[in-house]
């Protein structure tokens, strides 16, 4: 079996374990900090799995036996101080976990506080939630028991042992919680029915676009595209030289990273506020207009004086008197993206309808609608019947995309302009804002 290369690098916005088909591996599993990136992924691009499924194969290469004399130094643990000693020709393995751990946490406020120091009256530098992955950079045993010093995320600190998992166990829970994704590293990429060349072509994927993977068959990944409208996943293959493949996890977060994170939600939804204040006012203004306009034409009726003049003047007036109709189809065309927008990172549910609890695609939009008095159906099949068609090459923030697969609707997402959609993606992604793939658009509709 083709021998593999391993660095696991932790830092503040996408620390990761990479996997690339180099050289034969060496004992000392390389641990890199780099504070470029935070979170723990697992890089999987030209790893050639032997079965087909790619946690399982994973966990199978990870466990592989290397020479304990040239085994990284790693913090010993109480777990490790009772093991039996092994004498100096005797292979040990050494996973690349021995020094990772992963939070565990049981807390009714749902997060462990990271301190400066190992005791509960130093400071608080971040906060670390349930199923995080970090690195154990040092063991400190105190009086009221042992504490970690690790990096996760951008956070470094202090933290009871007692909320983490180490060793075989953290390997065992990262199989478990670990989001596998992939990248599409080159364009106009074909997704397959089976994995072999020669099945046939359900899809085109671009440059850049990002896939849960839900399996690795030979030199093929399995993609999931998500769930159609029964709860169906709509899945296909790819030769995974083409792909980048990565599966993440959580991380720590800082205290600034934290009031960084509240400080764009409150933007997001003063954003949101003014959009509708500017839409409330367009509406306003419009209806005043109306009135006016109402009022005017009683009294030219009443006084009995059109002249042709007077019609010819109203006629050259009228495309004036569309100008708060666009206005408010563009104030509410901005109002709705604003909305969308606050509930980006919350959870991808099928069949949900709350969008900050979980929804599915087409609950997502039909819940962003609904908040402006627009009523969309359940399904995304039926909301592609529900306003006018148009072209892509029409498409205004706020109109609704569709994909298909084999004729047959799947998935919705909302136009939010400049080349971007925002949809609740999947389980793995939740709702997120992706580039917009004109080549998979099945087809689009506006009910504005």
């Amino acid at each position: 079996m083709r021998k593999n290369r391993i660095v696991v690098t932790i830092g503040c916005m996408c620390a990761s374990v990479l996997i690339a088909g180099t050289s034969s591996i060496n004992a000392a599993n390389k641990v890199e900090i780099d504070s470029a990136v935070a979170g723990i992924s697992v890089a999987m691009n030209n790893f050639y799995a032997g079965t087909a499924n790619p946690e399982v194969e994973l966990k199978d290469y990870l466990k592989n036996p290397v020479e304990a004399a040239s085994a990284p130094t790693v913090p010993q643990t109480a777990a490790a101080e009772t093991e039996a000693p092994e004498t100096e020709a005797q292979p040990k393995e050494v996973s690349p976990y021995a020094n990772i751990a992963v939070s565990q946490v049981g807390t009714d406020e749902g997060y462990v506080n990271i301190r400066s120091d190992a005791n509960t009256d130093a400071e608080i530098v971040g906060k670390i939630y349930n199923n995080c992955a970090a690195t154990i950079e040092e063991t400190v045993e105190r009086e009221d028991g042992t504490w970690y010093k690790i990096q996760s995320g951008s956070v470094e600190g202090y933290i009871k042992a007692d909320y983490f998992v180490t060793g075989d166990e953290a390997e065992q829970v990262a199989m478990k919680i670990g989001k596998s994704f992939c990248e599409v590293s080159e364009g106009g990429l074909r997704l397959r029915s089976e994995a072999n060349t020669d099945s046939e072509v359900i899809d085109t994927l671009w440059q850049g676009d990002t896939y849960t993977v839900v399996d690795q068959e030979g030199d093929f990944v399995k993609l999931s595209l998500g769930q159609d409208d029964d709860g169906n996943y709509i899945t296909g293959y790819v030769a995974k030289q083409y792909v980048n493949t990565y599966v993440k996890f959580d991380k720590a977060i800082s205290l600034e990273e934290e009031k960084a994170k509240l400080e764009e939600e409150a933007r997001l939804a003063e954003e949101a506020r003014k959009a509708e204040e500017a839409l409330e006012k367009a509406e306003t203004e419009a209806q005043t207009e109306r009135e006016t306009e109402k009022k005017d034409t009683q009294k030219a009726t009443e006084t009995e004086k059109k002249t042709e003049e007077e019609t010819t003047k109203k006629e050259t007036k009228a495309p004036e008197k569309e100008a708060p109709t666009e206005a408010v189809s563009n104030a509410t065309r901005s109002a709705v993206v604003a909305y969308a927008k606050q509930f980006v990172g919350n959870p991808y549910v099928y069949g949900g309808n709350s969008l900050t609890g979980g929804t599915d695609c087409s609950g997502f939009t039909r819940g962003v609608y609904a908040h402006f008095g627009i009523s969309l159906p359940r399904t995304s099949r039926s909301q592609a019947g529900a306003g006018r068609q148009i072209s892509v090459g029409d498409l205004q923030p706020g109109d609704l995309i569709f994909y298909a697969n084999g004729g047959s609707i799947y998935h919705v997402a909302m136009y939010i302009g400049g080349g971007q959609i925002i949809h609740a993606i999947d389980e793995q992604h939740g709702i997120g804002i992706s580039g917009l793939n004109t080549g998979r658009v099945y087809c689009a509709v506006s009910v504005l």
